[in-house]
């Protein structure tokens, strides 16, 4: 079986593309070889696929952590 996912953060319109690719290098660091995350313009799109659900159900979990974690810093740092 393979579990295929992708995670959206869109940005707020007043966000540029260097915020969403400055959240999309923090997310980069967590990459498995079966994770791929990228900036699209004002998103960050994470694209997860594994054979396993519990990695897929893991990966999501860590990954909205560490969005949370990038969305914070940017916040202290008024770049958002």
């Amino acid at each position: 079986m393979l579990c295929d996912a992708e995670l959206f953060l869109e940005l707020d319109e007043r966000e540029n593309d260097v915020v969403a690719e400055v959240v999309a290098r923090a997310l980069r660091v967590d990459d498995p070889e079966w994770c791929k995350t990228e900036a699209n313009g004002s998103k960050v799109v994470v694209r997860i696929r594994t054979e396993r659900i519990e990695s897929l159900l893991s990966a999501c979990e860590d990954y909205f952590r560490t969005i949370r974690a990038a969305i914070g810093t940017l916040e202290a740092l008024n770049c958002l």
